[in-house]
C-alpha cells in the first residue's frame, strides 16, 4: 500500500503509520534530525539566493512573495514535496 496518493497532492499530510509506537522513537528522532538539517540548508540557500538576486537588481522580495506558479510548475513542486515526504515517512517507518 502506498502512503502517498499520486492523485491527491495533500495525501502526505496525515499518512497512515505506526511511527509513534515506543519502539519507533529512535527512527522518529533520526527522521526529525534529518528533516531539520535539510530545512536549515534549504532555508539558508534560499535566503542567499534571494539576497543575491535582489542585490543584482534582478528580482525583488515582493516578486518572490507574490509569485503564483502555473500548473506545470505546481505539478513539479508537488512531486518534489511528495518525494521529500515519502523519504521522511520511510525513515519514520524504519526504512
Amino acid at each position: 500500500m502506498s502512503i502517498v496518493d499520486s492523485n491527491d497532492p495533500t495525501s502526505f499530510n496525515f499518512p497512515p503509520s505506526d511511527a509513534l509506537k515506543p519502539e519507533k522513537m529512535d527512527d522518529m528522532g533520526r527522521a526529525l534530525i534529518s528533516l531539520t538539517r535539510e530545512i536549515c540548508v534549504l532555508t539558508d540557500r534560499q535566503a542567499v539566493l534571494e539576497k543575491l538576486l535582489e542585490d543584482a537588481g534582478l528580482i525583488s522580495g515582493d516578486a518572490i512573495d507574490s509569485f503564483q506558479p502555473g500548473a506545470e510548475l505546481q505539478a513539479k513542486i508537488d512531486a518534489r514535496t511528495s518525494a521529500v515526504v515519502k523519504s521522511v515517512v520511510n525513515e519514520l517507518l524504519g526504512g
